[in-house]
C-alpha cells in the first residue's frame, strides 16, 4: 500500500529584486533557520527541512498540521519578501533513509508541489495546493487577496496575530495594546478569524 505525503515547497517570492546585499542576509538567515525548523516540526518531518535554491527550502511532511504555523512562521522570521508556500499531496518515488533531506526524495508530491508554486507566483498567492481537495483552491486565493488588499503594517499586524495573542504581536510592534486593537479593528478581525479557522479545518482534513 503506497503512503500519501505532503511535499512543501517555500519560496521568497521576487527575492532577486532586493539588492545584493540585503539577498545574502536573507538567505543567510534562512539557512541558520534550517535547524531550528527541524527540530520544532520534527514529529511531523518524513524527510527533514533543506534549502534548495538559496532562497527556497523544502520539506516533506506526514500530515499538514504544521503547514499553516510554517506558512506564517516564514513570514514572521524573515518579513523583507512575501513568501509562498506550496503544497503537494501524493506518494514519493525515492526510499526514505534516517535524516534524510527533502531535495533528496522526489516523487509525485513534489512534482504537484512544484506545479502549485509556479501557478501560485502567477497568481500573486501565498499558498497553493497540488493534488488536494479543490475547496481548498478559494481559500488559499481568499487568504491572498486579503493580505494584499492590507497595508504593510497590517500585513505584519496579521501574521504576528496569526501566531500569538494580542500582547505578542503590541510587543513584536513596540506599541501598546490598543494600537493593536485599533488596527484589529481596521482589518475586521474577527472575521478574518473565523475565515482562518474555516481554512484550517479544510487543510486537516486534507491528509
Amino acid at each position: 500500500m503506497s503512503t500519501t505525503y505532503i511535499a512543501l515547497i517555500g519560496d521568497a517570492a521576487a527575492s532577486r529584486t532586493l539588492p545584493p546585499p540585503r539577498r545574502a542576509r536573507l538567505q543567510h538567515a534562512l539557512r541558520s533557520a534550517i535547524p531550528q525548523f527541524n527540530r520544532r516540526w520534527r514529529t511531523a518531518l518524513a524527510a527533514r527541512f533543506a534549502v534548495t535554491l538559496g532562497d527556497e527550502f523544502q520539506a516533506l511532511l506526514t500530515t499538514a498540521r504544521p503547514v499553516w504555523e510554517i506558512l506564517h512562521e516564514v513570514h514572521f522570521r524573515f518579513p523583507e519578501v512575501a513568501w509562498v508556500v506550496a503544497c503537494g499531496l501524493g506518494g514519493i518515488a525515492t526510499r526514505l533513509e534516517p535524516r534524510v533531506a527533502a531535495p533528496e526524495v522526489d516523487g509525485p508530491c513534489f512534482h504537484a508541489a512544484r506545479a502549485a508554486l509556479e501557478h501560485a507566483k502567477r497568481r500573486r498567492q501565498l499558498i497553493a495546493f497540488g493534488g488536494f481537495p479543490r475547496g481548498l483552491d478559494p481559500l488559499a486565493s481568499y487568504y491572498s487577496a486579503l493580505y494584499w488588499s492590507w497595508t504593510p503594517r497590517q500585513r505584519r499586524a496579521a501574521t504576528l496575530l496569526r501566531l500569538g495573542p494580542p500582547a505578542f504581536a503590541a510587543s513584536a510592534l513596540k506599541v501598546d495594546r490598543s494600537a493593536i486593537s485599533h488596527l484589529a479593528r481596521r482589518m475586521a478581525w474577527p472575521l478574518v478569524a473565523a475565515g482562518d479557522k474555516m481554512f484550517q479545518a479544510a487543510l486537516l482534513e486534507a491528509l
